[in-house]
């Protein structure tokens, strides 16, 4: 059974057409890490993990109608069918050659244990329901079970992920077991087997806690969502429609890969698979227009990233965090908004610096479609997210809005012929579905399983304290050591389980001073994506110098610079009203952040109408810091008024400098 692999682009006047454009190559290694690995199966185990990923992805659309299970019911399914596909899809480590066509043994006793654990939860839910937690007797086979998912879970997430979040959940559950044994800071009394069991398998606090009913609802939504836009090939169309658009303009390349990269991240959410998605073709074309293979690397590096802040879907960990703090998906999009806008336009700013510094121009109106053509051929696929976000707005469910507009991309492809997909196709999207969320299912349930101790042990309130004791309750110093610490955990860990722990462990600490939570949790989530841009382990610029065949670290650092307002603008969340002020305040400190976003932009680039010298340089950084720092809460209007009155000033010397500079040149 072979995926059908026909593209369908109709006729030659509305497809897009790349042809024009070279094509980087990518790597083996980079498409696995984009893409993941999987088996060739053939026979029995491919009808069955066929089977298995389309009949989740239909029950959990008929949930999406119908309404959803109870809740150990749904999220089991979702949990044993991921488990028993990943048995079946992944080997058992990404080098070995033994299973990669055939399932081994020990991994049908697994898809075997995966079904039967499923059957046994089904089964026993209404047992489960009744008994009195932490006082019923347990079963023997409730104990086998319970160890079997924990088990399977941890194994799981090393083959979807790696190696690093088994060991940190291992740990997590390590130190339950022996509290009684460690360092007075951190002792705890510990906890027995049957604890274990009740905690994680028992009741809807461990395995299927909220995370993994969020993973079975409104995120199984928005994957299905970004799968079908995908099937019908919105995503080529979206890039040429984006070339149409920045094309032509100084520097247009890196601009498309801008304005490209924050609509795919509107469809991946992965950073790495949006590198790979858009990179191979805007990265060559940055390179034949004058950006070093590093500045190019760099730019895709960070417009990838922003994907995951991007709204109406954000990355895995904006779906954990809308359940962490208990308030609408939408609301997180909602406030997402302007913080977003000000990433993109910083990159965008900082591109355009480059191309006025090098005199660098776009790509030939001869290789470039006109906007009317390529809208007309691919505009329709913005309708069902403006619907989406339309559902949102007027406070549908995420779960349904995310369904039904999936379903309304594919109802919307049939229409035209350029963009129609045969019936085979669309099953393989379902199948594809299923794919989407596996990759993701390691980091969900793994997560539920460290939330789970975290809670039992009463780690969060202890670290808290900690933090609290080293920042000696000053907020900045709070914020900082927070931001490290998210710095070292994405160094090997996903984003979405920095953010799992990091928010579990110190949002307390930041709570306790005084700030909104929504505030504190879309700070921390800011913070977990420094990681990807930073060296020395930034996986997603390693991954766009292999396209760009530049050196990794070199990319890296070029990536910190391009990508500094992950470091920057979280802290405005917590000292400004940026996101949590009226429209008109927001709006207002929206325009001075992008004034002082640009003026950044000159200091890093060192150009502002023609090359700075050090102290003009240096003016520049001095008129962001003064625009910046104007924003911040608890300042008197006499204090806004002298430091705005500075910026003016500092600004127009600047201007008066560098005019006279051109004068002179001319």
């Amino acid at each position: 059974m072979n995926e059908d692999k026909k593209t369908n682009t109709g006729g030659l006047d509305t497809a897009p057409d790349f042809e024009n454009f070279e094509k980087a190559d990518v790597s083996e290694e980079l498409l696995e890490e984009a893409n993941g690995k999987y088996r060739d199966l053939k026979g029995f185990p491919r009808y069955l993990a066929f089977g298995i990923a389309v009949a989740t992805t239909l029950i959990i659309f008929y949930t999406a109608f119908a309404g959803v299970f109870l809740p150990m019911v749904q999220r089991s399914i979702i949990i044993c069918s991921m488990s028993a596909l990943t048995f079946l899809w992944c080997p058992t480590t990404k080098k070995s050659k033994f299973d990669r066509s055939k399932v081994p043994v020990y991994d049908w006793i697994m898809v075997a244990m995966s079904i039967f654990s499923f059957v046994w939860t089904v089964s026993n839910n209404e047992r489960f329901m009744t008994r009195v937690p932490f006082a019923s007797e347990i079963q023997t086979l409730d104990y086998v079970v319970a160890l079997a998912l924990v088990f399977m879970i941890i194994e799981v997430g090393r083959r979807t992920l790696g190696i690093s979040i088994s060991i940190i959940t291992l740990a997590f559950i390590a130190y339950a077991f022996l509290g009684p044994y460690c360092p007075a800071m951190f002792r705890y009394k510990g906890i027995t087997l049957a604890k274990f069991v009740e905690q994680t398998y028992l009741t809807t606090e461990g395995m299927f806690g909220s995370l993994t009913g969020m993973a079975a609802t409104l995120l199984f939504g928005f994957l299905a969502f970004g799968t079908f836009l995908q099937c019908v090939g919105a995503d080529k169309y979206f890039m040429d429609i984006c070339i149409s658009v920045a094309g032509r303009r100084r520097g247009g390349p890196a601009k498309v890969a801008v304005i490209s990269s924050a609509a795919m991240g509107t469809i991946s959410g992965s950073s790495i698979a949006n590198v790979v998605t858009t990179g191979t073709l805007t990265i060559p074309m940055m390179k034949k227009t004058g950006y070093t293979a590093e500045e190019a690397g760099a730019i895709e590096t960070c417009a990838s990233t922003g994907g995951q802040i991007m709204p109406p879907i954000m990355g895995t960990g904006a779906f954990i965090l809308a359940e962490t703090v208990g308030v609408p998906y939408s609301d997180v999009c909602f406030v997402s908004i302007i913080p977003a806008i000000l990433f993109y336009i910083a990159i965008y700013f900082l591109v355009d610096l480059i191309a006025r510094k090098r005199n660098l121009h776009g790509l030939p109106a001869s290789d470039i479609r006109p906007l009317k053509q390529t809208m007309h051929a691919g505009g329709v696929f913005f309708i069902p997210i403006l619907i989406l976000v339309v559902l949102l707005v007027l406070g549908y469910t995420p779960f349904l809005s995310g369904v039904g507009c999936a379903l309304l991309i594919l109802l919307i492809g049939q229409i035209r012929k350029d963009t129609r997909v045969s019936a085979k196709k669309i099953v393989f999207a379902l199948e594809d579905c299923a794919k989407s969320l596996m990759s993701i299912g390691g980091v969900i349930f793994c997560a539920s399983l460290i939330v789970s101790m975290i809670n039992i042990t009463g780690l969060m309130m202890k670290t808290s304290a900690i933090i609290l004791s080293f920042s000696q309750g000053k907020l900045w110093l709070t914020l900082l050591l927070v931001a490290l610490i998210a710095y070292i955990l994405g160094m090997g860990l996903p984003i979405s389980t920095s953010y799992i722990i990091l928010a579990t462990l110190s949002a307390p600490a930041i709570v306790s001073l005084g700030v909104d939570m929504l505030v504190v949790h879309l700070t921390i989530f800011w913070f977990t994506q420094l990681a990807t841009i930073t060296p020395p382990v930034c996986m997603t610029a390693f991954a766009a110098a292999g396209i760009a065949q530049g050196q990794p670290m070199k990319t890296g650092f070029t990536a910190l610079k391009m990508g500094f307002t992950f470091y920057y603008v979280p802290v405005l969340f917590v000292y400004s009203q940026l996101i949590n002020g009226a429209w008109w305040v927001q709006c207002i400190i929206a325009v001075f952040a992008i004034i002082a976003i640009y003026f950044l932009g000159t200091f890093t680039e060192k150009y502002f109408m023609g090359d700075l010298g050090n102290i003009q340089r240096f003016t520049g950084l001095a008129i962001f810091a003064v625009i910046y720092f104007m924003m911040f809460d608890g300042l008197t209007m006499p204090m806004r008024g002298a430091l705005l009155a500075l910026a003016v000033a500092l600004i127009a010397s600047l201007y008066i400098v560098q005019k006279k500079k051109q004068q002179a040149a001319a």
